[in-house]
């Protein structure tokens, strides 16, 4: 009779773990604002969709199924893009303020940045809970500091490199770190230099920017990493590399967008090792002829696709079938110089942190 039981129980309790997994399959493929509903359909279903498996399960499939989300110049909303899906989703402001700007999209998040007098104010906002977190005070600076996010699957830092205002004398630049475990910010010393801007990716946990040039300012000459760590390092170019240049992400690697103009064509570089030394190799190198259209103002890559954005017009490059085409996007976008990320929707809360 004990046996009995025994099995009835063991049988029971397999198809418990089977049916949760098949439901977490399930719904771990909705749309966020999808599960918010779902968490009232019960106490099993909430305590499920609120478990930190089942976040980051969510996110693991959001990141297979990527969209794009645009920052508009001069609007008081940013527009998601995923297929032929258009969605206007307002800014946290209320009314946006006349210094803001999208610094990077990451794990669900948005983080914002926007001045008010001299101090500067930064957000990490998720789009599709609405929930926001302005982050504590900074040390002020004398000029528009550079920020940059290295996040894992539960936990993000973000690094803010400025010139201190309280020194008199320029010298060199300092590293402050805010961590979404200490919810805090630390200071940790000079940095020997200083980014050409704050537009970065993130890849496998370390941050990326472009430097300049020694001998030409407005050119990018090496790129500056630092990791989860705060570990920093410089890795040089390739030497084959126009003055046009982009970092994005591709499929998880570090990878660099080299447009040569004058040739009408670009060159496709990704980072294979960067320990000893940095070692490219470059994947592909095709001709442009939307460069006879107009000026690429920016690049983003999802997947294995590369979005070509020019004033008016944005086409598409597929890399496996070496295809180009045109989006038609209308209105929507044109003569808005927007600027893109790739943007993963996420339940994760903006401490970055799961269970807090």
């Amino acid at each position: 009779m004990d046996n009995v039981r025994c099995t009835s129980i063991c049988t029971w309790t397999e198809n418990w773990v089977e049916e949760e997994d098949i439901t977490t399959n399930i719904l771990s493929r909705l749309p966020v604002k999808s599960l918010l509903m779902c968490k009232s359909v019960s106490k099993r279903w909430r305590r499920l969709i609120c478990s930190p498996d089942f976040v980051l399960s969510q996110l693991r499939w959001s990141r297979e199924n990527p969209s794009l989300i645009f920052f508009l110049r001069y609007e008081n909303e940013l527009i998601k893009i995923s297929g032929e899906v258009f969605e206007r989703i307002p800014l946290p402001f209320g009314q946006r303020p006349n210094n803001c700007d999208m610094i990077c999209s990451f794990n669900g998040f948005i983080c914002l940045t926007n001045y008010i007098g001299r101090n500067h104010n930064i957000l990490i906002w998720n789009p599709a809970t609405q929930e926001v977190q302005l982050l504590p005070t900074t040390t002020l600076s004398k000029k528009p500091p550079k920020i940059g996010v290295a996040y894992g699957p539960g936990t993000y830092k973000l690094f803010r490199i400025f010139y201190p205002a309280s020194k008199s004398q320029p010298g060199y630049c300092e590293c402050e770190v805010y961590s979404s475990i200490t919810r805090s910010w630390k200071g940790i010393g000079s940095v020997t230099y200083w980014p050409m801007s704050s537009k970065h990716v993130s890849i496998n946990e370390t941050v990326y920017w472009f430097i300049s040039a020694e001998k030409d300012r407005t050119v990018a000459g090496s790129i500056l990493a630092v990791d989860l760590e705060e570990n920093f390092r410089k890795i040089s170019l390739p030497e084959e590399v126009s003055r046009n240049l982009s970092l994005v992400d591709l499929e998880g690697c570090l990878s660099l967008i080299s447009i040569h103009v004058e040739a009408n064509r670009f060159d496709l570089w990704v980072l294979q090792d960067y320990k000893n030394e940095a070692i490219w190799f470059r994947k592909c190198s095709e001709d442009m002829p939307i460069l006879e259209i107009g000026y690429v103002f920016s690049v983003v890559a999802q997947k294995n696709e590369i979005l070509f954005m020019l004033v008016e017009r944005y086409f598409l490059y597929n890399i496996g079938s070496r295809t180009w085409r045109e989006l038609d996007w209308g209105d929507v976008l044109r003569r808005k110089y927007p600027t893109a990320f790739a943007f993963t929707e996420s339940l994760l809360p903006c401490t970055g942190t799961i269970g807090t």
